[in-house]
């Protein structure tokens, strides 16, 4: 008997299995989908992820399944969608479906409800508190247009900025890191080719930079290590906003943003004490699926 976890986000599903005993049996990662259903050309991109999901994860037979999703309010019709499809496609009843936003399902991986407050850095950025009975309390999480300061997409927006500032001042790039990998990760140095890179690929090819610019700070790029470090003293004022409300509750800080260089976690160091996690929401679904079939009885 099996439970299926799901961290679908921006960039990837990430999903996992466990056995009735809560071990661990598979793990894998399929197209990136969201609880943005706002229109036809996205539903069906949705539906589309899904069914690759379901073509990966099939073959275990997952007797309920648990997933977090970004874009998503829990008690929406969005929610209420995505759970008849994953219901469907996985052949599995439809009450051992429970779908929840990404933020929720993160928190639980590294708190009890009421416990802390988690700062999340992904392609965007948040910091997160769920109260005992539910309740949520956030700080940030505005979107790339407004805000997500401290995560992938500005970590490789800034990036790109500061290579586009020397070119605007006629100075020599070339043998800068900083420009050098952001160039190799856009497959060129041409304003026309940035262009195409930028805005044909949006939001997610922005934050794709984001390694890049790790990449040049570990090659001693000055200006790359300044802007991690900042990445990381954008993201401890999300956790010190949300102390401010709440007390002095513990922090943790977390996504996959923090991957890209240790500048970032060394930066929210620098102003916050905190601790950082690499829980997995995936296996914190799956084992979420078990417990709650467990609770109900179910065996």
């Amino acid at each position: 008997m099996n439970y299926l976890g799901l961290d679908a986000g921006a960039s990837s599903c990430k999903w996992a299995v466990v056995d009735a005993e809560g071990r661990t049996i598979a793990e894998g990662r399929s197209s990136p989908w969201t609880g943005h259903l706002f229109d036809d050309l996205q539903r069906g991109r949705v539906r589309a992820a899904l069914e690759e999901l379901a073509d990966q994860v099939r073959p275990y037979s997952p007797r309920a399944v648990v997933a977090g999703v970004t874009g998503l309010d829990r008690e929406s019709s969005e929610a209420e969608q995505l759970s008849r499809w994953i219901a469907e496609l996985l052949d599995v009843e439809r009450p051992r479906v429970q779908i929840m936003g990404d933020m929720d399902l993160m928190y639980r991986a590294n708190f009890e409800p009421g416990e802390g407050i988690l700062v999340y850095a992904g392609t965007g950025s948040v910091a997160y508190h769920l109260t005992k009975d539910g309740g949520i309390v956030r700080a940030g999480g505005q979107g790339f247009m407004i805000g997500d300061e401290g995560a992938g997409f500005w970590i490789g927006k800034t990036g790109l900025r500061q290579v586009l500032r020397w070119l605007d001042r006629g100075e020599e790039v070339a043998e800068r890191p900083l420009a050098r990998h952001l160039f190799e990760a856009m497959g060129g140095s041409s304003w026309p080719r940035i262009r195409e890179y930028v805005y044909g690929g949006g939001r997610q090819a922005v934050a794709a930079l984001a390694p890049a610019v790790g990449r040049a700070a570990q090659d001693g790029d000055a200006a790359a290590q300044t802007i991690l470090r900042q990445a990381g003293h954008e993201l401890a004022e999300l956790g010190l906003s949300l102390k401010y409300r709440l007390g002095d509750l513990p922090v943790t800080l977390c996504g996959g943003a923090l991957r890209v260089s240790p500048l970032i976690e060394g930066g929210a160091r620098e102003r916050l004490e905190l601790t950082a996690s690499d829980a997995s929401g995936a296996l914190a679904a799956a084992r979420l699926a078990l417990g709650a079939d467990s609770g109900a009885g179910s065996g």
